[in-house]
């Protein structure tokens, strides 16, 4: 996929999630992305009608009169996308690279966001902030960053989510959704899964990890050398000894599990999703 082709697959997606929202079916993919619906407003007294679901006792039993508890809809929400822009991204031997692979994610979330009337700001990442697109509403905002996403040079070989999410929790935000658009080649470390739980706090996190097939497959036999996306590093492994395929194998498979597992015992969201899959169908399912 080359730079054109993937232009034309962020506007497909654009006049996509728009003709669902024409047809009052954009929760096919919103959905997926739901808010936090009502936020408290006031406790009064309770009038005729009133669900009894949202007595509040405490001050009912103050004032010996029911009081209920008062909700308004939270209608603009703030959406957070971190994104990893370093050199493991520019790998893929399916259809799309993992970088292709995350523009197009990118860009059903953000539109989807968007046209429910919603703010989308994004932190590009890699070992370090990159750049930080402050949350703003509209679509001109959505193709704006998506240009700096599709044209971002890879420099850093490193990634790591510990200052990025420390720069989130410095912009004291009241509530928002974080997504996690990257493929976790960091050090499996406690201090990375702690910033991310500490950053959670009761806001909703979803980790999407982007893997590519071959990651997860040792297709040679023989001698040959394997070069580490990030650091560079360079091993020579012999793939005629099953052992030490195995070895690689079971290192991937530990590498996303660790992910998997923590996510999902700290509420969070968790998808993995590789470069063959249609993004728009997968999105819906998240939820």
């Amino acid at each position: 996929m080359n730079l054109k082709e993937l232009i034309r697959s962020v506007r497909r997606i654009q006049f996509k999630t728009q003709n669902l929202t024409h047809q009052n079916r954009l929760g096919e993919v919103s959905s997926s992305f739901k808010g936090f619906g009502m936020s408290f407003s006031e406790v009064r007294e309770y009038q005729f009608g009133d669900e009894t679901r949202f007595i509040d006792w405490n001050v009912t039993a103050r004032y010996n009169r029911p009081h209920v508890k008062v909700f308004e809809e939270e209608r603009e929400q703030v959406n957070l996308l971190l994104i990893d822009v370093s050199k493991s991204m520019d790998f893929g031997g399916a259809k799309r690279t993992k970088k292709q692979l995350i523009v197009e994610l990118y860009a059903t979330i953000a539109f989807s966001c968007a046209l429910n009337k919603d703010k989308v700001g994004v932190l590009f990442f890699s070992d370090k902030v990159e750049r930080y697109f402050e949350p703003k509403a509209g679509i001109k905002n959505i193709w704006m960053i998506a240009m700096q996403l599709i044209d971002w040079k890879q420099e850093s070989n490193d990634s790591d989510l510990q200052e990025p999410l420390r720069f989130i929790r410095t912009l004291k935000l009241k509530r928002f959704r974080l997504f996690v658009l990257s493929d976790f080649h960091f050090d499996r470390n406690t201090l990375q899964k702690e910033a991310l739980i500490k950053t959670k706090g009761k806001n909703r996190v979803y980790v999407l990890n982007v893997r590519d097939r071959i990651e997860s497959k040792i297709p040679l036999k023989g001698f040959y050398q394997l070069i580490h996306a990030e650091s560079g590093l360079r091993t020579w492994h012999n793939g005629f000894s099953k052992r030490s395929r195995d070895r690689l194998l079971q290192f991937e498979h530990d590498s996303r599990q660790y992910w998997k597992n923590e996510c999902r015992k700290n509420k969070i969201h968790y998808m993995e999703l590789t470069g063959d899959v249609d993004v728009f169908k997968k999105l819906n399912g998240l939820m």
